[in-house]
């Protein structure tokens, strides 16, 4: 079942979603159409099971990054997460496309819920026990909501839309935005 995701992964990222055939990752991964739905009842099942295994390796990675910069000055700590963030998101930068593009016709996709909802939890968190640091009067929730889809929105757009800006300064630029948001 690897080789089927594996080389899903490589015909997606290479002709799309729309490109992708159950034909063209069989030949991919070097099996037969017949051996391939053994496996998977169709494209859509198998375009899902490639973005669930994207979701898992970021929020793995992710996971890692957090645990990392956790024990770092909020800002430092802040601003080695949005590098890892941009990082990862433009490794896989063909798979967000379609996670962004195409997820919507597939219907709802779980494990990015999941992973975005474990990851505002992980900053709800930060902010409630570092509260002392942040600006008076910070209503956590309002922050949280402003911080997670500012960010999350901007750093899609940016490893989507690769504007002319340097990825230091991109992270540079984001971490700016958040220290003035919420800092004193």
């Amino acid at each position: 079942m690897e080789r089927i995701l594996d080389a899903a992964t490589r015909v997606l990222s290479e002709r799309g979603y729309d490109g992708a055939s159950t034909n063209r990752i069989a030949a991919a991964a070097g099996i037969s159409n017949g051996s391939l739905y053994q496996y998977f009842p169709n494209k859509d099942a198998i375009v899902v099971a490639v973005l669930d295994r994207f979701a898992d390796r970021l929020a793995e990675r992710l996971g890692e990054e957090i645990e990392a910069a956790v024990s770092e000055p909020w800002q430092a700590g802040g601003r080695a997460l949005l590098e890892a963030q941009l990082r990862l998101l433009e490794e896989d930068a063909d798979l967000l496309r379609i996670v962004v593009e195409q997820v919507p016709r597939l219907g709802p996709f779980d494990k990015l819920a999941a992973l975005q909802q474990r990851l505002a939890d992980m900053v709800r968190i930060y902010l409630l026990l570092n509260r002392d640091r942040f600006r008076p009067g910070l209503d956590v929730n309002t922050a949280l909501w402003i911080l997670t889809e500012t960010v999350g929105q901007l750093s899609i757009r940016y490893v989507l839309d690769r504007p002319p800006i340097p990825h230091d300064r991109m992270v540079d630029e984001l971490t700016e935005l958040i220290i003035r948001y919420i800092g004193r």
